[in-house]
């Protein structure tokens, strides 16, 4: 596959250079290679917006909306849960 370079967009990077290069923040990613449609795996993505609040990354890819399908919106670091577990009646 080859990649063109678009202003505002990352080369093409895997999800552990991803989270290296964005450490506890939320991202949004364009143009994923997905390793199959079952589960989150992807080979490369390009990273088109970063922030510590979760909007910030898709503010950033606005632009993007129109040229793309598919925006991904990941958060790079732990998963946090509820200190108490959730309960629904």
């Amino acid at each position: 596959m080859v990649y063109m370079s678009e202003p505002g967009l990352s080369e093409p990077m895997t999800w552990s250079e991803i989270c290296a290069t964005y450490p506890d923040e939320w991202v949004a990613l364009v143009e994923i290679d997905w390793v199959n449609d079952r589960d989150f795996a992807f080979s490369r993505a390009r990273v088109a917006g970063h922030g510590k609040r979760r909007r910030e990354p898709m503010l950033q890819a606005e632009l993007l909306w129109s040229r793309y399908e598919e925006i991904g919106h990941y958060f790079t670091g732990r998963a946090r849960a509820p200190l108490s577990p959730l309960i629904f009646l």
